[in-house]
């Protein structure tokens, strides 16, 4: 099945009508939505600007023309509806984006809509009280779903042929793209800080507050006993600046056996070099496969995982 099959399962639900979508444009103020959401558009002529949201902008660069009720990023290129924005800076599809909106009674319903917008807040993807398994677990569950949502994420799937629900399901690949600290509680919050805190010791955040794999596939890795110990990503662009890092990992060692599971009862296994090497013959069958972490990177885990589970030989 193709990822654009995949994409289509959700298209059985009621089509949502035209007259809402052009209502929720019209009716709801970007400008107002921006302010609900904590950010700070300065007016400038008949236009407010901000720094965008969605790439990291020292000086206002995002646009919102409240005569059309549009903005536009000259920085990243970035623009659309107040349906867009929603979709951008809440990491939502289409749909929910609508939903949200919709079910915004005073920003849809009322005559004076467009001088009050708010959007209800979505829970946050994480849990400020759980341990740091959980938590990391919470953090690729997100990636995940974020994953199924981005079109850019999918497309880059497709373009290295692993275009396949069953591989994206089976490893929980996911996607980062800035979004999950807009889900959380703000920062000046005692709850905020703390989360934030606990992610930038996972190695989630770097100390400057940005996530640290932003831009990247996901790949989770586990320990043979099933742990998320390591997160790897790997960007999506080939037009990043020089000097940008196409592979990441959280901080530390490298850990975790790719496929652990699919090793057990193998005499013959098959060793790549890279993740996604091992992905790719995954997909297409061959299941009984693992990686290291680069040229360098077979680590003595990897050894006594293939020692424990009796393995003959390696490919």
């Amino acid at each position: 099945m193709t990822i654009d099959r995949f994409l289509e399962n959700g298209g059985f639900m009621a089509r949502i009508a035209d007259e809402v979508i052009e209502r929720i444009k019209t009716e709801v103020s970007l400008v107002r939505l921006a302010e609900s959401q904590g950010y700070a558009p300065q007016k400038q002529g008949k236009d407010f600007v901000l720094c965008c949201p969605f790439h990291a902008d020292k000086t206002p660069s995002c646009v919102i023309t409240p005569k059309s009720n549009l903005f536009n990023c000259f920085g990243c290129g970035v623009g659309g509806s107040v349906i867009d924005w929603v979709m951008k800076t809440q990491a939502v599809s289409f749909r929910h984006a609508v939903e949200l909106l919709k079910n915004d009674i005073a920003a849809v319903t009322s005559p004076l809509a467009a001088k009050k917008a708010t959007v209800p807040k979505l829970a946050a993807p994480v849990s400020v009280s759980a341990d740091d398994q959980t938590l990391l677990r919470e953090v690729v569950n997100y990636y995940h779903e974020t994953l199924l949502q981005a079109p850019e994420a999918l497309a880059y799937l497709d373009s290295r042929g692993l275009n396949d629900p069953e591989l994206i399901n089976h490893f929980k690949l996911g996607y980062a793209n800035r979004t999950l600290g807009l889900r959380l509680p703000q920062k000046n919050r005692k709850a905020g800080a703390e989360v934030r805190s606990r992610l930038q010791a996972l190695g989630v955040y770097r100390e400057s507050g940005h996530e640290h794999l932003n831009g990247s596939l996901v790949v989770p890795l586990l320990s043979q006993a099933g742990d998320v110990v390591q997160l790897y990503g790997r960007k999506i662009l080939d037009n990043l600046r020089e000097g940008t890092a196409y592979h990441l990992y959280l901080a530390g060692d490298h850990a975790g056996v790719f496929n652990c599971a699919g090793l057990v009862g193998c005499d013959e296994i098959i060793l790549c070099e890279a993740l996604l090497d091992a992905l790719t013959f995954w997909r297409w069958g061959f299941k009984n496969v693992t990686s290291s972490y680069g040229v360098n990177g077979f680590t003595d885990e990897i050894l006594q995982a293939f020692i424990a589970l009796k393995v003959k030989r390696v490919l």
